[in-house]
């Protein structure tokens, strides 16, 4: 029978030699002194729940370049409580986190975040949701901050809709309106949690190619993202680096290279496929050690 289910992946050989030989490469890239964001045995406890127990990890400001970070792991393996310490929306329980080599002590106009859950004010339509920060945190003349915002109604593929409202735009496109604002604001680092979590398939195939384009095709901000989800196929598309995390440490950093292709074409090709199962077994595995 055609198009039978694999229920049992096996991984070409050849694609731990192709990442072992990406990751190599990456040593000549022009990378400046202090960590665009950086962690020293940072802790989070709960009550008596140690999520985090002592983690360290530093990732390299690369000069002109965007790099995008997915986080992986088992569920409650502490990815969206790390998430919510670089945001500064809560603060670690031991440790310090640094972000050019400053210590991070709470939210800043230099890291935007972007939730599963749209986060547009309801009664703005899109242009003024996009230029609202733009105004009332970086004290821009409204004039100014519409323009700006006008940019990225048209990078993100919203013009025509700037006179509607959140309950009248799809949920990707309410999803393009909360990251235009996190971008509009020059944000260095972007925080993803689980962004396209809530949008079906093809939806969120097109919010793929379009984050794919934003940060490797025509780069207009030289960004850092760090994007938790549980697609591990979205993770390798839209991925430089992959992080694995389990109880609260990073188990595993693999560099992958960008896509040549667009999402629903990718995810169809073999080599694509053997990396996701790749990190696939390497999630199972943890989740039935644990």
């Amino acid at each position: 029978m055609e198009n039978k289910l694999n229920i049992e992946p096996k991984i070409d050989n050849e694609v731990f030699h192709n990442l072992a030989t990406l990751q190599a490469s990456r040593i000549s890239e022009n990378v400046r002194p202090n960590p665009i964001l950086e962690a020293k045995n940072l802790t989070k406890q709960y009550g008596d729940h140690l999520v985090l127990p002592d983690l360290s990890f530093k990732i390299d400001d690369i000069a002109g370049m965007p790099e995008v970070i997915s986080l992986l792991g088992p569920s409650g393996c502490g990815k969206s409580t790390l998430l919510r310490l670089i945001a500064g929306l809560e603060q670690p329980s031991g440790g310090e986190l640094f972000m050019g080599g400053v210590s991070v002590s709470g939210p800043s106009q230099d890291r935007g975040m972007v939730f599963q859950k749209y986060s547009s004010f309801p009664f703005l339509n899109v242009l003024d949701n996009i230029a609202y920060p733009l105004i009332h945190v970086k004290k821009k003349k409204r004039k100014e901050a519409q323009e700006i915002a006008k940019y990225w109604v048209d990078r993100m593929y919203l013009t025509g809709a700037e006179k509607k409202y959140p309950s009248q735009l799809s949920g990707g496109m309410q999803q393009r309106v909360a990251i235009a604002r996190s971008l509009s604001m020059d944000a260095k680092i972007l925080l993803m949690d689980e962004p396209f979590g809530a949008l079906d398939r093809k939806i969120r195939w097109e919010m793929q190619d379009l984050m794919a384009e934003l940060l490797f095709y025509k780069p207009s901000n030289e960004l850092t993202v760090i994007i938790v989800t549980h697609d591990i196929a979205e993770a390798v598309f839209l991925g430089d680096r992959i992080w694995v995390m389990q109880k609260g440490n990073i188990v595993s950093t693999t560099d992958v290279p960008r896509p040549e292709e667009n999402s629903r074409i990718m995810h169809g090709k073999n080599e694509f496929v053997d990396i996701v199962n790749y990190f696939n077994d390497m999630i199972f595995n943890l989740e039935v050690g644990k």
